[in-house]
């Protein structure tokens, strides 16, 4: 796969263009979400990042395009997880402490500067 079949792939598989950047690869015009996948080439190989609040993480070096590629795609294309079946009634359940729960982080809290001094 090549960059050409990979920006192909990712359409056709309704992956929003706002989420990567292939560079060398016209895209529309409009921002991309934060964050996103950037495919690069370097003279070595094929360099992938993550743009993420204006900071360029480095996820992984490829030496051949069509691996970067595939593994972009598998990025860009998994499935999401579905939460646990009882998620909803735990976070019912932690909003309705809520308070008791952040009285007693700040007792902690400051139980531990006590300890410290």
């Amino acid at each position: 796969m090549d960059r050409i079949e990979l920006d192909e792939a990712l359409r056709q598989a309704e992956v929003p263009e706002s989420q990567y950047l292939i560079l060398g690869i016209p895209r529309p015009a409009g921002p991309l979400q934060d964050p996103y996948y950037v495919l690069h080439e370097p003279d070595d190989g094929c360099l992938l990042t993550l743009q993420e609040r204006g900071t360029t993480r480095e996820i992984a070096r490829f030496s051949t395009e069509d691996e970067a590629c595939r593994f972009l795609y598998g990025q860009l294309t998994r499935p999401i997880p579905e939460p646990p079946p009882d998620s909803a009634e735990i976070l019912a359940d932690l909003m309705g402490h809520r308070d008791e729960i952040q009285r007693r982080a700040w007792e902690q809290y400051d139980q531990a500067r006590r300890d410290q001094d």
